[in-house]
């Protein structure tokens, strides 16, 4: 097995860590922003911590710990995660369970079916508490990767808040956040916060290129320069990941504005489509037309400047600042809409109406 190593443009941030791992606080959060690789250092640093032989601050990559982290299944390593976020595995049946919650979908002809949460619930946290009440399994430490902080829901966090608070011996949590803020204030009180650093645009599109990504440079703007997100969006499963067919017959849709019709909607959208990708390809357009108009600026879709500067000059920005308030509101519900084509044609027929208004205003 090869050693996690850290990404390239992590190397200052593996210093740190790796400074404290003789003398370590019981509980760090890395925090910045999503996509810039901090589960990925948190995961490398959790096998550098149980690593049997490690050498010069770095893991073996070949003791039995190491193998074990390899194969994902480190007994003294516990991942505390949303149900939705579990790997497929069959020894997640339980939790998988336990973290879902009864959601209407159209899908189920209106009843009422069980779908994976994408909060962290109480009795994840108390599986992790009898994880860490029993003693090492290799004689180290254990370690609890949290991710992310903001998805513990109340219950869960004042469960997790107790650990916290009188940490068992030989306890880590190594804990991440896209949304800093949105992590309760008692919970970052108890944590050593570390700010993960976003990479810059010449080394990540470097190393996405290295991955073998192809259009990298297009993609990493896309992404909004967060390479390790574009990833994560292509190993999900089908209900999380927009089809790429459909995102380029989106995107020219939305490059064409007021021309676009309800007609043309209807016909863009299949009827099994991912809603928060969808709602977040239509976000970020809406954020570069904004852009364009007030700074002359286009961040995720420079292929489309050409259509964006066109579209800016006509936008009138409170009624697209009002369809991306609605896009906010579509995202957070955008894990078990109740009818997924419905919700990205009303997205898309906002959109419209904010264009043809603004055309119309003229």
């Amino acid at each position: 097995m090869e050693r996690l190593a850290p990404l390239p443009w992590q190397s200052g941030l593996w210093d740190q860590l790796a400074g404290w791992r003789d003398r370590l606080p019981h509980a760090v959060l890395l925090h910045g922003g999503r996509g810039i690789g901090k589960r990925h250092i948190a995961t490398a640093f959790a096998q550098l911590l149980l690593c049997e032989s490690p050498r010069s601050a770095q893991a073996c990559g070949t003791c039995a710990s190491c193998q074990l982290i390899a194969a994902d299944n480190h007994p003294d390593l516990r991942w505390l995660m949303p149900a939705a976020d579990l790997p497929a595995r069959a020894d997640d049946a339980e939790e998988a369970e336990e973290g879902s919650e009864p959601v209407e979908t159209a899908a189920a002809g209106g009843k009422s079916k069980k779908l994976p949460s994408r909060e962290i619930v109480i009795d994840q946290v108390r599986r992790v508490g009898d994880f860490l009440g029993v003693s090492s399994h290799r004689g180290g430490r254990r370690v609890v990767l949290l991710a992310p902080a903001e998805a513990l829901n109340g219950p869960a966090a004042n469960a997790l808040l107790k650990m916290l608070e009188e940490p068992p011996a030989g306890a880590v949590f190594l804990a991440v956040s896209d949304q800093i803020d949105a992590v309760l204030p008692t919970i970052r009180s108890r944590c050593v916060l570390v700010r993960a650093p976003a990479p810059p645009w010449a080394e990540a599109l470097g190393w996405l290129r290295g991955q073998g990504v192809e259009d990298a440079e297009s993609r990493l703007a896309e992404a909004g320069g967060a390479p390790m997100g574009l990833l994560d969006e292509e190993t999900v499963d089908e209900r999380r990941r927009l089809d790429p067919d459909l995102r380029e017959a989106l995107l020219k849709l939305l490059a064409r504005g007021a021309a676009s019709t309800a007609a043309d909607v209807v016909a863009a959208v299949p009827r099994e489509v991912a809603v928060g990708p969808a709602i977040r390809l239509f976000q970020r357009w809406g954020w570069d037309l904004l852009g364009e108009r007030m700074a002359q600026r286009v961040r995720y879709h420079p292929g489309h400047k050409r259509a964006l500067t066109t579209l800016a000059r006509a936008v009138d920005p409170p009624r697209l600042a009002d369809w991306l308030a609605t896009l906010d509101e579509a995202q957070a519900v955008s894990e078990h809409p109740l009818n997924a084509r419905l919700a990205v044609e009303q997205a898309l027929l906002g959109y419209l109406d904010a264009m043809q208004g603004a055309a119309t205003n003229r």
